[in-house]
């Protein structure tokens, strides 16, 4: 295990005591008052849609069960956006077993569109597919997170979606979108360090840029993104960080099964980037399963500091989802201390 399990009686104002007393005696010492931030973390279920309605529907009643915590940030898996590749089609792929299989029939129902994306691009027939299904994943994605950030008035970082990028012609991301609540939408990062299936003909992804990651500011606390695997990567954290990020978000989906050993894996990512830099974190996993492929893990929020640690310094888990195959929705107000005024 990475740590145990948070207790009520561990924290005041969701912290664990010796950070909520260095966190407040630091806001006290510069003006008296702290920021606060209330994320929800929506562990999410992975599935086929056929219609954009199912995909709007889902999305809804997992917003609805996160704003019972009255959040200002809200925080879905990597590859939310994903399976609205199959949108029109996923009577199709019902009955394939195999990611390998239901690409085949795709590209059998799509030949001739395809055709003309790889000859226009210059990219394989996995890639063209993503770029003939495109508009379509775009449209819905965009359209359905934009309306619940506009009903809720709250930040949402909408986990990850393939996403094309019109002035980089051919090239589609593995992105991570922020919605701000007045429905705009801001793409904030794109992933680095794809895996060998995003890399290869199964996906054909693009690589993103490491100089493409930026911070957002939600509520004045500085937010920075991670995309699953580029947790790992301590020069991504770090360049967040020197803009200003108080809050690392990694959005994952782990396509294998939890326990003890991919746990323990697991520290060597996030973990590591916030006991190294001395900001929050939090994880947001996606559950299920697609084809052939389990998704399983346990989203969490992460303090820099645990007390009663190794040298003091071992991450401090304040809130951990109880499963790692289910949906689940944790909640925690994050208090920072209050940003230095000028001069100081």
């Amino acid at each position: 295990m990475i740590a145990r399990r948070f207790r009520p009686s561990d924290c005041i104002l969701g912290l664990p005591p010796l950070l909520a007393v260095v966190l407040a005696a630091s806001a006290t010492a510069q003006d008296g008052t702290a920021r606060g931030l209330t994320v929800a973390v929506v562990q999410t279920r992975l599935q086929l849609y056929d219609r954009a309605a199912e995909f709007a529907a889902h999305m809804a009643r997992r917003l609805e069960e996160a704003m019972e915590h009255r959040p200002q940030l809200v925080v879905l898996p990597e590859d939310i956006g994903t399976p609205l590749l199959t949108l029109g089609d996923a009577g199709l792929l019902a009955d394939c077993q195999r990611l390998a299989e239901a690409r085949t029939r795709l590209a059998d129902r799509y030949r001739g569109p395809i055709e003309a994306a790889c000859a226009r691009w210059k990219v394989s027939p996995a890639r063209g597919l993503w770029l003939v299904k495109a508009d379509r994943i775009r449209e819905v994605y965009g359209a359905t997170f934009s309306d619940l950030a506009r009903k809720h008035r709250v930040h949402i970082i909408a986990g990850s979606v393939p996403w094309a990028v019109p002035q980089k012609c051919g090239e589609v991301h593995n992105a991570s979108c922020l919605f701000k609540p007045d429905g705009s939408l801001h793409v904030v990062a794109r992933k680095v360090h794809l895996t060998p299936l995003e890399r290869s003909d199964g996906l054909d992804l693009s690589p993103g840029e490491p100089q493409d990651l930026r911070v957002f500011e939600v509520e004045e606390v500085k937010v920075g993104v991670l995309v699953c695997a580029d947790g790992w990567h301590g020069e991504l954290a770090d360049r967040l960080v020197k803009q200003g990020a108080e809050l690392l978000v990694q959005v994952s989906a782990n396509p294998e099964v939890w326990g003890d050993g991919t746990r323990r894996g697991w520290e060597s990512s996030l973990f590591t980037q916030v006991e190294r830099l001395g900001v929050y974190g939090v994880v947001c996993m996606g559950v299920g399963s697609l084809f052939e492929l389990p998704f399983q893990g346990q989203s969490q929020i992460i303090a820099p500091r645990r007390p009663d640690g190794p040298r003091g310094r071992r991450p401090y888990v304040l809130r951990e989802t109880r499963s790692a195959t289910e949906e689940e929705v944790i909640s925690l107000r994050l208090e920072f201390p209050a940003p230095r005024k000028k001069g100081q």
